[in-house]
């Protein structure tokens, strides 16, 4: 059998954004002097039963950012969450 394989090379960057809240709640994402687990929520923590919401102004500087750096923009994206279970 003679398969051709075309790679595909993607990359998963991590930045802070310059918002007010985080991208999926409504949180504060001024943490600088604030006590410990003071800006988290139940999205947040993932708990069963919620349901995030997009920041609209981080998904525009995401855009804006891929658009930068000649980036293809797709039409639809999905997120999927990653749950994490430390016993």
């Amino acid at each position: 059998m003679n398969a051709v394989y075309m790679p595909v090379i993607g990359l998963e960057v991590h930045v802070q954004l310059a918002t007010a809240s985080k991208i999926f709640c409504s949180c504060s994402t001024d943490s600088m002097g604030a006590e410990p687990n003071r800006n988290v929520c139940p999205v947040c923590l993932g708990l069963p039963g919620t349901l995030p919401v997009m920041n609209e102004h981080a998904l525009r500087l995401g855009i804006r950012a891929g658009l930068a750096l000649s980036c293809a923009i797709r039409d639809r994206t999905i997120f999927h969450r990653k749950n994490y279970f430390y016993p």
